[in-house]
């Protein structure tokens, strides 16, 4: 009996290192939480999904770190019988940050002054929920994500190694002061696609916001199940071979448009997407 003890000690002890070790090599977790418009001002309303996704945008492209992602968020909400309003209680955010392995979570408030947007952002630690730091700007209401861009980086800065410091062209060089593209992600993210796929579409027109638009508008026809919608715009980034996403991003997203389409309209959207690019040549 005591040989069996030992060894059933043994085997535990084993099995919590390997967790603890598994643990340690887990990169740090952020949880965007949506930003308050505590006025209400319905002029700035789309910033409150919209500055959390411009910010899941540019954080997913760094490995070190890990976002937590809606669907994800949106299960565990469910399995709570939460929503994102019943997230105001302090303990509530930090069991459901719990439950989605959360080690930051990042929030704010901002509020419309004259021309101006006041623009607060706050990192917390998920387990205490404890501000850890916390910054403040005012700026061009036109322009959030300059902004937004500058505090993330105080944070990121005041923080160290528990947030990713992104690269200037990850923020700076993405739509970010495109009103149009902040109010898609906006509407995209409070389920309203048809408002995301009207904004998108303005965005297209600008080239530097072209191919992120597209991808949005691919997005925005999946999340609606229009297939063959969003499969033209997937077709049209492809051949337009953007470096700016992940090929397998783009393949994925175009196999779940073909298990929905026929041969016969797959064939038809790829030649239809092809004529497109050769006329803009």
């Amino acid at each position: 009996m005591r040989r069996w003890k030992v060894q059933s000690c043994v085997v535990l002890l084993m099995a919590m290192a390997w967790h603890l070790a598994w643990a340690g090599d887990r990169p740090p977790r952020i949880w965007i939480l949506p930003f308050d418009n505590p006025e209400a001002d319905a002029s700035v309303a789309h910033l409150e999904e919209a500055i959390p996704a411009l910010l899941a945008v540019a954080m997913s492209q760094s490995d070190q770190h890990a976002v937590v992602d809606r669907r994800h968020l949106n299960q565990v909400l469910a399995e709570q019988s939460l929503t994102l309003e019943g997230l105001t209680a302090p303990n509530a955010r930090r069991e459901v940050g719990r439950l989605l392995g959360a080690t930051v979570m990042i929030g704010g408030s901002f509020v419309k002054r004259g021309q101006d947007l006041l623009l607060t952002m706050r990192a917390s630690d998920a387990e205490t929920g404890m501000v850890t730091a916390t910054a403040e700007a005012r700026g061009p209401a036109g322009q959030p994500g300059r902004l937004v861009s500058e505090l993330y980086r105080r944070l990121a800065r005041d923080l160290g190694r528990r947030l990713p410091d992104l690269h200037s062209d990850q923020i700076d060089e993405a739509p970010v002061s495109n009103l149009h593209f902040m109010r898609g992600l906006g509407y995209y993210y409070s389920a309203r696609y048809n408002q995301a796929l009207a904004e998108f579409l303005q965005a297209t027109r600008e080239k530097q916001l072209a191919d992120i638009s597209r991808l949005w508008l691919a997005n925005s026809y999946l999340a609606q199940d229009e297939y063959g919608h969003a499969y033209l715009e997937l077709s049209r980034l492809r051949l337009g071979g953007s470096r700016n996403f992940r090929k397998d991003e783009i393949e994925a997203k175009m196999r779940v448009c073909e298990a929905h389409l026929s041969a016969e309209g797959v064939e038809t959207i790829r030649e239809l997407a092809t004529r497109q690019a050769s006329a803009k040549e």
